[in-house]
């Protein structure tokens, strides 16, 4: 393979990284502050909560990437959520700049690591011996759930609205 090569493939998984913090804004542009506040059930999340669960694993990411790249096999810790730590007082532009920042510091973290970085492994709790370019595709799958999740709230709202 050459470095041409490799750096496409890592360059692909940045790019998804990137599409997020647009596809928030995408898919919430047209929600008021009240309506992001609206649980499809009592035990579910508002679309505020899941923007700001985003931007707090946006970080826990980060330093379990930089863990990787700096430790030899670390061992990491399945994260859990925190929904205490929401602040749902923020509107929901602001919740998406803080997330935007933040994965904005992640992927500059990101593009600035070589092959061999790239390839280097973690011992994850559940997931057993794992690299960081795999914890890299997990974070994508993980945005890719938190965004179809927005969809299905939006079509919550929409229903009780009709």
């Amino acid at each position: 393979m050459t470095p041409r090569t490799l750096h496409a493939k890592y360059q692909m998984l940045l790019e998804a990284l990137d599409g997020t913090p647009r596809d928030l804004a995408r898919l919430t542009k047209c929600v008021d502050d009240g309506a992001a506040l609206i649980r499809p059930a009592p035990d579910q999340w508002c679309i505020k909560d899941v923007i700001a669960h985003l931007a707090e694993v946006e970080v826990k990411y980060r330093a379990r990437f930089v863990r990787i790249v700096e430790q030899d096999n670390p061992r990491e810790p399945h994260i859990q959520p925190d929904p205490a730590a929401h602040d749902l007082t923020k509107d929901v532009k602001d919740l998406i700049d803080v997330f935007a920042a933040e994965r904005a510091t992640t992927t500059n973290y990101l593009r600035g690591l070589t092959h061999q970085q790239w390839l280097r492994t973690c011992v994850h709790e559940t997931l057993g011996v794992t690299k960081l370019r795999r914890q890299v595709e997990i974070l994508i799958g993980h945005d890719n759930e938190h965004l179809a999740q927005i969809v299905s709230i939006r079509e919550f709202i929409e229903k009780q609205k009709a």
